[in-house]
């Protein structure tokens, strides 16, 4: 009977190999949760540690909070140990570390190279959006009915947000009256990014590596196209109000926190296609890294320009993603609950609806790619976006045969 409790707390709390094993799966989901098209749920059914997760996930509750609040002390320490911290941990590290080294790699190719980095998403979502669906047990009208009109409704939606940046004016430089130049410190994506700056009316500084601005003419425009032009402008110390792309609300981030999360348990769905779906992956990623980089200044680090320039404030980024956070933990206790729900009471079509959702938002990278052919173009361009694409694809379609084929490995016949 000891020897039997030993193993089952061996089993309950694991030990430094079984930490160590689970912080390098983390490592893994963080990296596939960054990427839009891949799911960290299906590297963790992979690497084995699937039911493990979803188990972790459930046990989550804010139960013991209640209990602490009615003075219930013992009890609450009891419902605070049955949550699987064991797992969570090691796991939630390795997630958030790969998730913040990683994001930056993305992000900044989505600036840089945008083509071929959304043709690559576009291959991604593509190979995965059949996925949910041949999860299907029977195939009916209803569910060729569910998955054509959330199509519809996620063409439309994605569409709906408009292309170009909407920004807003968050600081002044010098003493008033309020400088009339305005400085957008980021690099322009694309024409759209200038036309809406120019719209505003007011002289502008903005930062052009890429070369959007070259070849037009544009009164009251003054172009930095380098790091070193950049940091020789500041030196004049001149006089500038900072404009910045504008932030979803701290509702809807929240919001959009919890819709995210719940791609952990959402067959074939990744967590950062939602994001993308909801038009704020890029800016959920670029403030965790202006958090960071805050946290980095207080130890004395010293950031680079552009991003001191584009911080809203220590305070205000934190409670950007503050607010995304708590949507997150919101999710991983009532809503992924919601969807469980779901997938037991309407399995054929809320699968056939996640398919139809992931075709519709494939205007989103499709859209990308069409808008980033360059002026004059060979067939360069073309070529490394469809290998981009073939790659995305290749990559979802590879995890899905390792998927499968570690599925039938443990499966155990009768009568073995």
């Amino acid at each position: 009977m000891e020897h039997q409790r030993t193993n089952t707390h061996k089993e309950r709390f694991g030990g430094p190999i079984d930490a160590l094993g689970l912080f390098t799966r983390g490592l893994a989901m963080g990296i596939a949760d960054v990427i839009p098209g891949v799911s960290g749920g299906t590297i963790a059914f992979i690497s084995g540690i699937y039911e493990r997760f979803i188990e972790a996930l459930r046990s989550l509750s804010a139960r013991f909070l209640f209990l602490g609040a009615r003075g219930r002390t013992k009890e609450s320490i009891a419902a605070l140990r049955q949550i699987h911290w064991h797992v969570l941990i090691p796991l939630g590290l390795g997630i958030a570390i790969a998730m913040v080294g990683f994001s930056k790699l993305v992000t900044g190719f989505m600036e840089d190279e945008p083509g071929p980095t959304y043709a690559l998403f576009f291959g991604l979502i593509l190979a995965s959006s059949w996925m949910p669906l041949a999860r299907a047990k029977k195939y009916t009208w209803k569910i060729w009915a569910a998955m054509l009109v959330a199509a519809s409704m996620s063409w439309v939606f994605v569409g709906a947000r408009g292309g170009g940046i909407d920004v807003e004016r968050i600081s002044a430089e010098g003493d008033s009256p309020p400088a009339a130049v305005e400085f957008f410190p980021a690099k322009l994506r694309d024409e759209s990014d200038l036309d809406a700056l120019l719209s505003r009316g007011s002289d502008l500084v903005v930062f052009d590596p890429k070369g959007i601005t070259a070849g037009r003419e544009i009164n009251g425009v003054t172009v930095l196209e380098s790091d070193e032009a950049l940091e020789a402008w500041l030196a004049t110390d001149p006089q500038f109000a900072v404009v910045v792309e504008r932030r979803a609300s701290l509702f809807a981030i929240f919001g959009a926190g919890a819709i995210a999360i719940s791609a952990m348990i959402l067959p074939g769905v990744s967590g950062s296609f939602l994001l993308l779906f909801l038009g704020q992956y890029q800016a959920v990623f670029n403030t965790l890294h202006r958090c960071v980089g805050h946290v980095g200044a207080l130890l004395g680090r010293e950031p680079d320009p552009l991003t001191q320039l584009a911080a809203r404030g220590a305070l205000s980024d934190f409670l950007f993603f503050g607010a995304f956070l708590a949507g997150v933990g919101v999710g991983l206790i009532l809503f992924s609950r919601v969807v469980s729900w779901l997938l037991h009471r309407a399995h054929d079509v809320t699968m056939a609806a996640l398919t139809g959702v992931m075709l519709g938002a494939l205007r989103i990278p499709g859209g990308v790619v069409l808008e980033s052919i360059p002026d004059a173009d060979t067939g360069g361009y073309w070529t490394a976006v469809s290998i981009a694409a073939l790659i995305g694809a290749v990559l979802v379609l590879g995890l899905h045969f390792a998927d499968v084929q570690l599925r039938k490995r443990r499966i155990v016949p009768a009568g073995d």
